[in-house]
């Protein structure tokens, strides 16, 4: 069975209980990843992902880090895809393109959605990437070419607050947009 397509890109070709209802989920899905990276920064947990590189390079960036991080300057990013293949596919792509400093899958994931009138179920997988604001268009392109579905789901929200060195560590391995 073919799977539905879909995205907040087209917000104009969605109907409204769609967005609402993705953007809150998506929403939620944010606000308890963001709990956890608290947490980790805290000590209580160990981002495994990321961190293993950003160790080195965290050690090797110079000047008062707490003060060189510009609200809003990195974004992370939302994407489901239908599969682990396709997620992995292009994280691979956006890292590789530079578009990315890191791409966090998260598996299995329950998306209940109103798509063409009638509610949908899929199991999806979340992929939380993390890039430099200016990079989101360049992001949002790349993946629109290289997803499966017609209509992908790309949404961002802007970084305000962090840890420094993580923070300074996507500056300095996304590039800024010339």
């Amino acid at each position: 069975m073919q799977l539905f397509r879909r995205s907040l890109l087209s917000l104009h070709h969605a109907p409204p209980v769609f967005t609402t209802r993705k953007l809150l989920v998506t929403f939620v899905a944010a606000v308890n990843i963001l709990k956890v990276s608290t947490a980790s920064s805290q000590g209580n947990l160990y981002d495994k992902s990321c961190s293993r590189s950003l160790s080195s390079s965290c050690e090797e960036m110079s000047g008062p880090a707490e003060d060189s991080y510009v609200e809003g300057s990195s974004s992370v990013a939302f994407v489901t895809t239908p599969d682990e293949k396709l997620a992995k596919k292009l994280a691979q792509g956006l890292v590789e393109r530079k578009l990315a400093a890191c791409v966090n899958i998260i598996p299995q994931i329950q998306s209940i959605y109103m798509w063409e009138g009638k509610v949908n179920e899929d199991n999806e997988y979340l992929m939380m990437i993390k890039t430099r604001t200016s990079r989101v268009d360049e992001l949002v392109k790349f993946v629109r070419e290289n997803h499966s579905y017609s209509v992908a789901e790309v949404i961002t929200l802007p970084i305000e607050k962090g840890n420094a060195p993580y923070l300074n560590w996507i500056a300095q391995t996304v590039p800024d947009k010339k």
